[in-house]
This record gives C-alpha cells, sequence and structure tokens, in this order.
C-alpha cells in the first residue's frame, strides 16, 4: 500500500465514521458549540454533517477503486484547506480566539 493510498483510504474511514456518528446521533454537534432550535435543525445536522460525509466517503472509495487515489487526495487537500482558510477568516472576523 502506497503512502497516498493509505491516506485516501483514512480520509474514507474518517468521512465514514464522523457521517455515521451525526446521522445517528445528531446531538454530538453540540461538541462543536452549535444547536438546533428546531427539530428541521436536526434533520439539517443529519444532512450536512452525516449524509455529505458519508457521499464523500463513497466518491473517495469511488475514486481509490477506479485507480484515481492520486486525485482522490489532491480532492480531499482541496477540502482540508478550504475548512483551514475559512475557519482561521471566520475566527478572526467573528471574534473567537477566546473560545474554548
Amino acid at each position: 500500500m502506497t503512502s497516498t493510498t493509505f491516506a485516501v483510504s483514512a480520509a474514507i474511514a474518517y468521512f465514514a465514521v464522523f457521517g455515521t456518528g451525526f446521522v445517528f446521533r445528531p446531538a454530538l454537534v453540540e461538541r462543536f458549540s452549535l444547536r438546533w432550535t428546531t427539530d428541521a435543525g436536526r434533520t439539517e445536522v443529519r444532512c450536512y454533517y452525516g449524509a455529505v460525509s458519508w457521499a464523500l466517503a463513497g466518491f473517495l472509495a469511488y475514486l481509490l477503486a477506479e485507480d484515481l487515489a492520486v486525485e482522490a487526495l489532491t480532492g480531499v487537500l482541496f477540502l482540508a484547506s478550504a475548512v483551514l482558510v475559512t475557519r482561521v477568516v471566520g475566527t478572526a472576523v467573528d471574534g473567537g480566539w477566546s473560545d474554548p
């Protein structure tokens, strides 16, 4: 197994487990200091934290099966970079540096 294949496999496992957690236990979102105010909000947590994670895991698995591990890893890096940049900029704009 190459390091690229290992990294993509780890990302698949991460998104599969993360998605499962939020589909079956949407209250886990409180660990991110988020809460829903209506039952529809709980459904949104299941969809956007759970189902989207499952979709990402499935797509990465498809790319890996098609011998496109480098492309899959590139996608993971784009996603991780977008999250990192948005988190840093958002924290600065929203003044969240002091939150635990």
